[in-house]
């Protein structure tokens, strides 16, 4: 799972980012000013630091500088400003001491998300530059590589429909009632699926709403899907999921 830090003194701006990016199913951290940020950085080695501008302690030009410094010539995590007002002087310079975007407040919540998943992204490339590299063997690039008994089996992501946690195992549902267990958490392919369209509907489920035929309400609810398998939905998840299914 992809960890994002989230460095912010407003903390009506902070709780609402936090919950929209969890919601997409990243994993969160908050800081209230730039001097506890630098520790939590530090700490929990995030994706990618969402960051205000100006703070009590420390400041976000101040913060990213000591970023730069303990990182060096390491790749350090991808830097997005959060501002209510930004000057091309500002710009510039936070530009010079590496920040990869400035996102202006009030935010929009899909922009965000978007410039989030492009940088994520970006930064996994300079780790594995295989990594969406434009290859002859597109095919490759859109399946899921899925360790089985009998060896690794590339799958194409339209072709999976849910995979659900199993303790320590999980399962994956595919197309023409086919099922496999795979011996590793649900989490190892966590990030995979839901940068491929899924949706977490639950802790212990990630789904292919293009699969889903109804949803029957509850506390929670759950989905049903093509293949007759269900997918219980966390109350967390409900009214997100059904904005979803509004445009499906």
């Amino acid at each position: 799972m992809n960890r994002i830090v989230i460095v912010e003194n407003e903390i009506n701006i902070r709780e609402t980012l936090q919950e929209i990016l969890e919601f997409s199913g990243y994993d969160v951290f908050t800081a209230s000013n730039g001097k506890l940020g630098y520790t939590l950085i530090l700490e929990k080695e995030p994706d990618l630091v969402l960051c205000d501008v100006n703070m009590p302690e420390l400041d976000g030009f101040a913060l990213l500088e000591l970023i730069n410094q303990k990182y060096n010539s390491e790749i350090m995590p991808s830097f997005l400003f959060l501002t209510a007002k930004v000057e091309t002087k500002e710009i510039r310079y936070g530009m010079n001491l590496g920040a990869d975007d400035y996102i202006l407040k009030p935010f929009d919540p899909v922009e965000i998300l978007k410039i989030i998943h492009l940088r994520i992204n970006k930064r996994k490339k300079m780790f594995n530059p295989l990594i969406g590299k434009p290859s002859s063997n597109k095919e490759i690039f859109n399946k899921l590589p899925i360790p089985t008994e009998e060896g690794l089996e590339l799958v194409p992501f339209e072709q999976i429909i849910q995979c659900k946690a199993e303790r320590a195992y999980c399962y994956f549902y595919l197309i023409d009632n086919k099922k496999l267990l795979v011996s590793k958490p649900m989490k190892e392919f966590e990030a995979a699926l839901i940068n491929n369209g899924f949706f977490k509907v639950h802790k212990s489920s990630i789904v292919n709403l293009q699969f889903a035929e109804k949803y029957v309400r509850g506390r929670g609810g759950y989905l049903v899907f093509s293949d007759g398998s269900t997918a219980v939905v966390s109350t967390r998840k409900k009214e997100e999921l059904l904005k979803l299914l509004k445009y499906e």
